[in-house]
């Protein structure tokens, strides 16, 4: 427990909890003044794991997954082999990398499952020589970039009379479609990853001419065990098989998750899956009898349990690996469970992070906020930001910020002019928050896992921070005037 203390995320966080049991007895909540007792704080701990077990068990099992990689000589043998080949143009590769990971969650609607990806990359960076900074910007950064300028970011719509469907901040704003706001998105998108490239880039240089100290150890690899006494011999080791089903595991990932009905109207796979279900030899539906009744259509995965058909699809690509490889099921189960205690100390940060969304969302005091500004402020951008920013804050999980943030600012709007103003504020600070933010998911197991104190976190990134916080500003200023 000591080592997890001096990251920083827990005693910000705690910070965070003791708040909002001070101002649950100065704030009405939806049913008026209703205190948040520390012994409820400690139950709504637990409750967490209950609430967001599947958020959990995903991150358990991407981290279960890497340690069993590490098992896999092919795996070790394609780390080394991708640094070898990119060694020459090793600032090209970090140029790339970042510009895929702002991609996956801009236009793939990515976000946590980047995480699957995110380790091996980080891997080959750090096997590069550069150090910790530079490995997460470019990945875990990469990815809130893509939110604040994303075209397609989605999640699920907890006002839909159509049961779980999955929306964008346009379509919850009131605007008619996915495409009425896209210049803005557009704009964010390609300055924001410009701003990122150009910030790692001027970090690098800093390293190199040593103005800057280099966050670096010597057991940096994402997930590398103990070196065992005698040397392994790869040279004959094919990768082109862990390449070829790894590739398949993003391509099945993305028809999964990526909501192509709710989005663009597109029915090809829940027709397909209508078919396939009601496919009878006699009187037995044959998928649902012999394969599963709950696996819905490839753009619907995320209704069932959001990351559990990621889990299981993970949990069939290492049992692939091992039927085409020569490691014994017995190193491969050591490996995977090394994996998951490897991950412990970020859960249990996770935990406490979704404590303050539950203690907040149950509460409902932030909604009374709300009201009261909108009453005393009207119409008001700066205000919208800054409830924004205590939304993200407070409210992990994009569906809560949504739900109990960004549909009460804008459903008390007195002017429905400017809706894509207020869409572009919150997507773009929800972002924003995401980088930074004590209570951010993929950022506490970023650092927690790789060791980087959150302290030392901020004062790398607080410049970033403050150019992409202008950026916003100033496209603000030009979607209020279209």
């Amino acid at each position: 427990m000591k080592k997890v203390k001096k990251f920083g995320f827990v005693a910000s966080i705690l910070i965070i909890l003791l708040l909002i049991v001070i101002a649950s007895y100065f704030i009405e909540g939806r049913s008026g003044i209703s205190y948040v007792a520390i012994g409820d704080l400690l139950i709504d701990y637990f409750q967490s794991y209950y609430y967001f077990f599947e958020t959990i068990l995903f991150i358990f099992v991407v981290g279960g997954m890497y340690g069993a990689l590490n098992k896999i000589p092919a795996y070790k043998k394609l780390l080394t082999v991708t640094a070898e080949k990119v060694k020459e143009r090793k600032k090209l590769f970090i140029i790339i990398s970042t510009i895929v990971f702002v991609l996956l969650t801009s236009i793939g609607g990515f976000n946590l499952l980047a995480l699957i990806f995110i380790p091996f990359v980080i891997s080959v960076i750090l096997l590069l020589g550069y150090d910790k900074f530079v490995a997460l910007s470019s990945t875990v950064v990469a990815t809130f970039v893509g939110i604040i300028g994303g075209l397609f970011f989605s999640f699920r719509d907890g006002s839909s009379q159509y049961g779980t469907t999955f929306t964008v901040f346009d379509k919850v704003a009131g605007l008619d479609g996915i495409w009425k706001n896209v210049i803005p998105k557009v704009i964010l998108l390609v300055l924001g990853t410009a701003l990122l490239i150009f910030f790692i880039i001027k970090h690098i240089k800093n390293v190199e001419n040593e103005n800057e100290k280099v966050l670096l150890s010597t057991d940096d690899v994402f997930n590398v065990q103990p070196k065992t006494k005698t040397k392994e011999d790869v040279s004959s080791v094919k990768v082109w098989p862990l390449i070829v089903f790894a590739s398949l595991l993003f391509v099945v990932l993305v028809l999964g998750y990526m909501p192509w009905n709710d989005l663009f109207g597109f029915t090809c796979f829940d027709k397909f899956h209508t078919w396939l279900t009601g496919l009878k030899i006699g009187k037995y539906a044959v998928f649902t009898s012999l394969i599963s009744k709950n696996i819905t259509a490839f753009g619907r995965w995320g209704e069932m349990g959001s990351y559990l058909m990621a889990s299981i699809c993970i949990s069939l690509f290492l049992l692939i690996m091992k039927l085409i490889s020569k490691v014994k099921f017995k190193d491969l189960i050591n490996g995977f469970v090394y994996g998951i205690r490897k991950m412990v100390p970020a859960v249990m940060i996770v935990a406490l992070a979704y404590t303050v969304l539950v203690a907040a969302y149950n509460n409902g005091f932030v909604e009374t906020l709300i009201t009261n500004a909108g009453e005393s402020f009207g119409d008001n951008v700066i205000v919208a930001s800054l409830l924004s920013v205590l939304g993200a804050i407070l409210n992990v999980d994009v569906f809560y910020v949504v739900a109990g943030i960004f549909s009460n600012i804008t459903s008390s709007l007195t002017d429905k002019a400017n809706l894509n103003v207020y869409a572009t504020i919150f997507q773009s600070f929800y972002g924003l928050v995401q980088i930074c933010g004590p209570t951010s998911i993929m950022l506490i197991i970023g650092l927690t896992y790789l060791e980087v104190p959150y302290s030392k976190w901020l004062k790398y990134i607080w410049r970033f921070i403050l150019g992409l916080l202008i950026l916003i500003f100033v496209v603000l200023m030009i979607v209020s005037f279209i």
